[in-house]
């Protein structure tokens, strides 16, 4: 049996399953990508293009980009009838709009941020968790656009007031000549990694890293005090012919390692029409794409086919232990995902089974997050490095589970997983009727 020659390290960090990588054999077992549930959202709901959603210590604020009534559509450097406007929440289900005070005589909501400037069209804010922060800069952002002449660098105390770094200088200066003539012209991510320990963007382009031009795509940079940014890196992410309009990538919330976002694919010989794919990238490496057709589709709505109508807002809500939440840009809608529930490895009803790498660990209880139908189950065994279930450890152990866990603590025989001493180990599992969405180490 192959062994590895290092072994993978387990944390504390929760891993997930749409690919591979943790897994040295599998049998009768394939990925699924599973879609959200729509539903109507609150009726305070905020809708317009390149929402974001930001978690604060004690509440939710989501900026939104609108127009006023006499906006016609064509940008200058001070982009006349578009606004930023944010609205709060407590629990990230119900919205109200605060009066800030800010435009009282111009034909703008109440809670306007941002008016008739070159940065309220692509305006992407994040809550700053780099532990090195000032208070006074806890809230960052990036915006502009060509007729700004690049992406300049903000911040904010509260979120609402906010200073550029520099008003003189763009952090990423527009160079049509090497990303192509439209870039920068739609939401440009940005956020801390907790992982990577820096600073990191994703930038849109209309270049890809196979060198095809003429293609929406994305980028990234990376800096380390959020002032000074790497050369844009052009990605391997479309497939042929194929328009992304945004990324939306963010550090999934359960595990930060995990940068999930959920692109818009734009289709403009098909009257601009829109949808919505899925893609991750783990530990801040190559974009993979699990699934090459949409996650989200238009639907039965007419107004869901029109130009640009289906974005994402930025960031997913953990709503509750069981469920996460997040929302349409342009639409009343709210989506709903089981927790970790992205993707599962599966078995049907013919038993499956996996043996995952070596893997190596210091510390931590186990938790799998799973579902089985009531005719199906999942039983588990912790093997040595090759392959030999451990005594104590074994299926006949271990029984069967069948049910629905978000954090199943597996037992054998009323011994957890936390007994083993430290060190190399491989997880055996024999699956049916059954989805494992992720394994963590806590």
């Amino acid at each position: 049996m192959k062994k590895l020659s290092s072994p993978l390290e387990v944390t504390s960090l929760r891993e997930l399953f749409y690919d591979d990588y943790l897994i040295s054999e599998r049998h009768n077992l394939e990925f699924r990508i599973h879609s959200p549930v729509e539903q109507t959202a609150s009726s305070g709901k905020p809708c317009g293009h390149y929402g974001a959603i930001v978690k604060t210590n004690d509440k939710y604020l989501y900026y939104c980009r609108g127009f006023d009534g006499v906006y016609n559509g064509i940008r200058s450097n001070a982009n006349p009838g578009e606004y930023l406007a944010v609205s709060e929440s407590s629990d990230g289900i119900n919205w109200v709009a605060p009066d800030f005070k800010k435009f009282p005589d111009q034909p703008v909501p109440v809670n306007a941020i941002f008016y008739g400037n070159g940065f309220t069209h692509n305006f992407a804010p994040f809550f700053d968790n780099n532990p090195n922060t000032p208070e006074s800069e806890r809230f960052k952002a990036v915006s502009g656009v060509r007729e700004t002449q690049g992406l300049f660098a903000f911040y904010s105390a509260d979120g609402i007031n906010w200073q550029h770094y520099d008003a003189q200088q763009p952090v990423i200066s527009y160079s049509p000549e090497k990303y192509g003539g439209h870039m920068l012209d739609s939401q440009n991510v940005v956020f801390y990694s907790e992982y990577e320990k820096c600073y990191v963007m994703y930038l849109r382009v209309w270049k890809t890293a196979d060198g095809i031009t003429g293609l929406r795509t994305f980028a990234k940079s990376v800096s380390q005090d959020f002032r000074n940014w790497s050369e844009p890196e052009l990605l391997h992410v479309n497939f042929p012919d194929e328009h992304l309009y945004v990324s939306t990538l963010a550090p999934y919330p359960r595990a930060p390692q995990y940068y999930i976002g959920m692109p818009t694919r734009y289709f403009g010989k098909r009257g601009s029409a829109t949808d919505v794919t899925l893609i991750f990238s783990r530990h801040g490496q190559s974009i993979q794409r699990p699934l090459d057709e949409a996650w989200i589709k238009p639907g039965l709505n007419p107004a869901r086919w029109q130009n640009r109508s289906n974005y994402m807002a930025w960031q997913i809500i953990e709503h509750t232990p069981e469920e996460l939440i997040f929302y349409h840009g342009p639409e009343n809608i709210m989506y709903k995902l089981r927790t970790d529930g992205f993707a599962s490895i599966h078995a049907g009803t013919q038993s499956g089974s996996l043996l995952t790498k070596v893997l190596n660990r210091q510390h931590g209880e186990l938790e799998v997050n799973l579902s089985t139908s009531a005719g199906g189950g999942m039983s588990l065994a912790v093997c040595d490095p090759s392959g030999k279930a451990i005594p104590g450890y074994t299926f006949e152990d271990f029984g069967e589970f069948y049910g629905d866990k978000i954090a199943l603590v597996p037992q054998w025989n009323g011994k957890r997983f936390s007994a083993l001493p430290p060190g190399p180990f491989r997880l055996h599992m024999q699956l049916k009727e059954c989805d494992i969405y992720s394994i963590a180490f806590k």
